[in-house]
C-alpha cells in the first residue's frame, strides 16, 4: 500500500465540469422529487375524493333509511292513535246508552214474578255500567260536564239548541242535556257534552 497517495483525488479548480455535474445531478434529483411528489399528491386527492365520495354515499343510503325507519314508525304511531281514539269513542256511546238506559228506567211496583225478573235484568244492566265506567277510567277517560253560566265554547260543548234565560247574557251554557267524556288532558275532549246555550 501506498502511503502517499490520497484517498479522494483534489478537484482542480481548473475542471469546471466537476462542479457543474455536482448541481445537475442536484436538479435532476430535485426535479425527481417534484415529480414523485405531484404523482403521489394526485394518488392522496383520488383516494380522498373516492373516500369522501364514498362517505356521501354511505350517508345518504343511511339517511333515507333512517327516514323510512322513522316514517314507518310514524304512520305506525299514528294508525294505533286512530285505533285507540276509535275504540274509545265506541266505549263512550255504549256507556252513553246505558246512561241513558238506567236513567229511564221504571219504578217496578209489586212482587209479581215478572217484576222481580226485571229487577235483576235492570241490576245486571247497573253491574255492566260500571264495569264500563270503570274500564274507561283505567283508560284514562273521565266525565266531562259543562258548567251552567260558563261561555259556551263549540271546541269543548256541542249546542243542541237556545233558551231564554232571565238574568244570563248571550251564548252562555244554559242548561247540560248530556254529559261528555274527555281524557286525563283537559284540552283532549273524546265527547262534548250536549247543551242549551243562552240567547
Amino acid at each position: 500500500m501506498n502511503e502517499d497517495r490520497p484517498l479522494f483525488p483534489p478537484v482542480q479548480e481548473s475542471d469546471p465540469t466537476v462542479g457543474m455535474s455536482s448541481v445537475y445531478r442536484l436538479l435532476e434529483a430535485f426535479i425527481a422529487l417534484r415529480e414523485k411528489n405531484g404523482r403521489e399528491h394526485r394518488l392522496f386527492e383520488t383516494t380522498l375524493n373516492r373516500t369522501r365520495d364514498t362517505l356521501q354515499t354511505n350517508f345518504n343510503s343511511f339517511a333515507g333509511e333512517t327516514q323510512k325507519a322513522f316514517q314507518a314508525l310514524r304512520t305506525e304511531i299514528h294508525g294505533e292513535k286512530r285505533f285507540s281514539l276509535v275504540l274509545l269513542n265506541e266505549l263512550v256511546d255504549i256507556a252513553l246508552e246505558l246512561d241513558t238506559v238506567l236513567s229511564s228506567r221504571p219504578e217496578l211496583v209489586g212482587t209479581l214474578p215478572e217484576m222481580d225478573a226485571c229487577r235483576r235484568w235492570f241490576g245486571a244492566v247497573e253491574v255492566q255500567n260500571r264495569k264500563l265506567h270503570a274500564a274507561l277510567e283505567k283508560f284514562g277517560v273521565h266525565a266531562y260536564d259543562a258548567v251552567v253560566g260558563a261561555a259556551y265554547n263549540p271546541a269543548l260543548h256541542e249546542r243542541i239548541g237556545g233558551k231564554r234565560i232571565e238574568g244570563m247574557g248571550p251564548l252562555l251554557v244554559a242548561e247540560q242535556s248530556q254529559r261528555g267524556y274527555a281524557s286525563q288532558q283537559p284540552e283532549f275532549v273524546l265527547r262534548r257534552p250536549k247543551v242549551y246555550v243562552t240567547e
